[in-house]
C-alpha cells in the first residue's frame, strides 16, 4: 500500500506560523518577512509566499501592497462575523449529533470539561475547550462540516484567548459546557441548540466588548 503524502512545504510553514499567531508569539501587526522565514525553514521564497497566501485566505495575515505581509489585527467586526458563522454551523452540528451521540461521546465531553477545570495555562485550556466541542460534534458524521467548523475555531481561538483572562470567564464557560452536555445526555435537541447558541453568543459578546473597550481606550 502506498504511503500517504505528508504535508507540503507551504502547509508545514503555514502550520507553524498559524500556531505562533494563535499562541500570541507573533502578535497582531508583526511583519512577516519572507527572507527571514525562508532562512528559518531552509527553503526558497516560493513556499513561503504560498504559505502566506494560505494564511491570508484564512484571515490570519493581511498583505499590503509594496509593504509586505503582517499578522492580522483582532477586530470587533471580525469577531461578530466569526460568532455568526460559528452559531450557524455549530448549532447545525448539534442538531445532527444529538440523536446519534452515545455514552462514549458524552464521556469524552465530560473528560474535556474536567481537563479544563482550573487550568492556569492558556494552551491547556484551549485544547480542552476544543476537545469538548469536537466530542459533541463528531457524532454528526459530517466531515466537511466538521472541517469547516475546525477552520473557524482556528480563527476564533485568537479571540477566545483574549477573553480567557477575563474575570469569571472560565467559570461561566464551564457552566455552559455542563448545561450543553446535560441537554445532549437527555437527547433534547432543542435545548442543546439553545444552550449552544447562548454559549457562543456569550463568548462573542465578551470578545466584542473587550475589543471595543481597547479601541476606545486608545482613542
Amino acid at each position: 500500500m502506498a504511503k500517504s503524502a505528508g504535508p507540503s512545504l507551504p502547509e508545514t510553514i503555514a502550520s507553524r506560523l498559524r500556531s505562533e499567531i494563535i499562541a500570541g508569539k507573533l502578535p497582531a501587526g508583526t511583519a512577516l518577512r519572507q527572507d527571514k522565514i525562508a532562512i528559518e525553514h531552509g527553503v526558497s521564497h516560493i513556499p513561503v509566499r504560498e504559505a502566506l497566501r494560505k494564511l491570508e485566505v484564512e484571515g490570519f495575515v493581511i498583505a499590503e501592497r509594496n509593504r509586505g505581509s503582517f499578522v492580522a489585527r483582532l477586530d470587533a467586526e471580525d469577531a461578530i462575523d466569526l460568532g455568526d458563522l460559528r452559531r450557524t454551523l455549530e448549532c447545525l452540528a448539534v442538531t445532527l449529533a444529538v440523536p446519534k451521540a452515545g455514552e462514549a461521546d458524552w464521556e469524552r465531553a465530560q473528560a474535556a470539561i474536567e481537563a479544563a477545570e482550573g487550568k492556569s495555562e492558556i494552551d491547556d485550556w484551549a485544547t480542552a475547550n476544543w476537545d469538548f466541542h469536537r466530542a459533541l460534534y463528531a457524532p454528526a458524521g459530517r466531515p466537511r462540516l466538521m472541517g469547516t467548523i475546525e477552520q473557524l475555531w482556528r480563527n476564533a481561538d485568537r479571540y477566545l484567548r483574549a477573553v480567557w483572562q477575563m474575570q469569571d470567564y472560565q467559570d461561566h464557560s464551564q457552566d455552559q459546557h455542563r448545561a450543553i452536555l446535560a441537554a445532549f445526555r437527555s437527547r433534547d435537541s432543542a435545548r442543546a441548540v439553545a444552550e449552544m447558541q447562548h454559549h457562543i453568543d456569550a463568548a462573542t459578546q465578551n470578545m466584542v466588548g473587550l475589543l471595543r473597550r481597547a479601541t476606545a481606550h486608545k482613542s
